[in-house]
């Protein structure tokens, strides 16, 4: 379905955002109410995890940052311009953006895929896995115009991994507080290359 909305509909940002609040929070919320959430009593998050999480945050930033750097001359950036673009994504609104991105999208993305979908698998060791399949998969709907086929498997293979690595800082204390704030590193990571080609590119 968002791959639909995302690359076939070619709706602007903010109803792309709304279809997914729609499909990450309020469908999976409606279904799993009465279940709970367990998974959102951050205050029982342990000072390790976090310390933990602050780390490995930092460190997927400067990854990110870096693979950027690296793979710049493969990328097709007038294309992702013209993507952001016909998304409504301009430099005037990109800070209302980057901000939502951080804080929002972050937390939509932690709740269904760190914090529902390894719920529902309880302590099978799939928990870790299919998950963060899932995670790399959905951002196929986003990465699909601006990368080669071999870039856009090397970025789902890093998502996947990242995924894991999220869902992993999370094991611990059982919340999905670590791996929001992993996620919000990373998160900076992709929002400092957005500077970078919105507005020096």
């Amino acid at each position: 379905m968002l791959i639909l909305i995302e690359q076939v509909l070619e709706i602007e940002y903010i109803w792309k955002t709304a279809a997914k609040i729609i499909f990450f929070l309020v469908i999976p919320y409606i279904l799993f109410k009465k279940a709970g959430f367990p998974f959102l009593k951050l205050r029982q998050t342990d000072k390790k995890s976090m310390k933990i999480a602050i780390g490995s945050g930092l460190a997927i930033m400067a990854v990110i940052i870096g693979a950027f750097v690296i793979l710049l001359p493969y990328i097709d950036i007038p294309t992702l311009l013209t993507d952001l673009a016909d998304a409504g994504i301009t430099p005037a609104v990109f800070p209302f953006i980057a901000l939502y991105i951080l804080l929002g999208n972050s937390i939509l993305e932690e709740f269904f895929f760190r914090g529902l979908l390894p719920n529902l698998f309880a302590k099978s060791r799939l928990r870790l896995f299919l998950p963060s399949f899932f995670f790399a998969i959905y951002h196929v709907a986003i990465f699909l115009p601006w990368f080669s086929p071999a870039l856009l498997v090397l970025a789902v293979t890093g998502l996947w991994v990242g995924g894991i690595i999220f869902q992993l800082a999370n094991e611990r204390s059982r919340t999905i507080l670590p791996s929001w704030t992993i996620h919000m590193f990373a998160d900076i990571g992709v929002l400092l290359v957005g500077v970078y080609i919105i507005y020096f590119y």
